[in-house]
């Protein structure tokens, strides 16, 4: 039985230090462009650009009185 502890044991310490070199291994360097079209980088005009400041009441933290 304690051969088999110590058997799990190794195992055990074997695979933390694998999966602890394998953490600090360097990431693979990759870069992703997207290309974005010139219609895309437009701001809204001002008369489709609507602006509310008021919050509905469901928005609102309910307040309930301790009894």
């Amino acid at each position: 039985m304690r051969r088999v502890r110590i058997l799990l044991g190794v195992i055990i310490l074997i695979l933390s230090i694998v999966l602890l070199i394998w953490g600090f291994w360097p990431a693979r360097h990759e870069i992703r462009s997207q290309p974005i079209s010139p219609t895309d980088l437009q701001l809204p005009t001002p008369a489709t650009f609507r602006f509310d400041m008021s919050l509905p009441l469901s928005a609102l933290p309910q307040l309930n009185p301790v009894s």
